[in-house]
């Protein structure tokens, strides 16, 4: 099996056998990023990155280069989909973690887009 779909597989099996069975106000991260250099992303970034996720409750729920572009322009070679328990584990145990900002910069050295976004569950409008 290639190096990166293995790290990608022992990924989101790791995220889906630790994942919370239940989540009140999960949140999603969304990334649309430009991998230039595919083998160092996974090993570094990806070996640095995939242990905080998964220690805050994130389950990868996308991480693909394919995409069917419906609308718009969708310019990056690699589309990330990760559900968080919640806001602060999202912010407070990843993203904003001494761990995780040391991992942003193995990312912004293999990768030349970076469009990232957090976004909440759908909540239906009261009746």
């Amino acid at each position: 099996m290639h190096p990166i779909l293995k790290t990608l597989s022992t990924v989101a099996l790791a995220t889906t056998v630790l994942a919370a069975p239940a989540m009140a106000d999960p949140v999603y991260m969304i990334a649309q990023i430009q991998i230039e250099d595919h083998e160092a992303f996974f090993n570094e970034y990806g070996a640095a990155a995939g242990p905080i996720v998964v220690g805050n409750g994130g389950r990868v729920l996308v991480a693909s280069p394919a995409v069917d572009t419906l609308e718009g322009g969708w310019p990056g070679n690699w589309t990330v989909v990760i559900e968080f328990p919640s806001e602060e584990a999202a912010m407070q145990g990843w993203y904003n973690s001494d761990a995780y900002q040391e991992a942003i910069e193995l990312r912004l050295a293999n990768t030349s887009l970076n469009n990232m976004v957090l976004a909440p569950a759908f909540v239906p409008p009261a009746q």
